[in-house]
């Protein structure tokens, strides 16, 4: 119980909520890569 207490302790930090948007950020952008591609591999294999 003590573990989940200082997990909720740390997210409430501030430093924290912005390392988080930060990753959220990230993962979005590098989806997005992937997906930019895999369509543009698509296009260039049903030549």
């Amino acid at each position: 119980m003590g573990y989940i207490y200082a997990l909720w302790n740390w997210l409430r930090t501030e430093k924290t909520r912005r390392d988080l948007m930060d990753y959220v950020r990230a993962a979005v952008i590098m989806a997005a890569v992937m997906a930019m591609i895999r369509i543009m591999l698509d296009m260039v294999t049903t030549l």
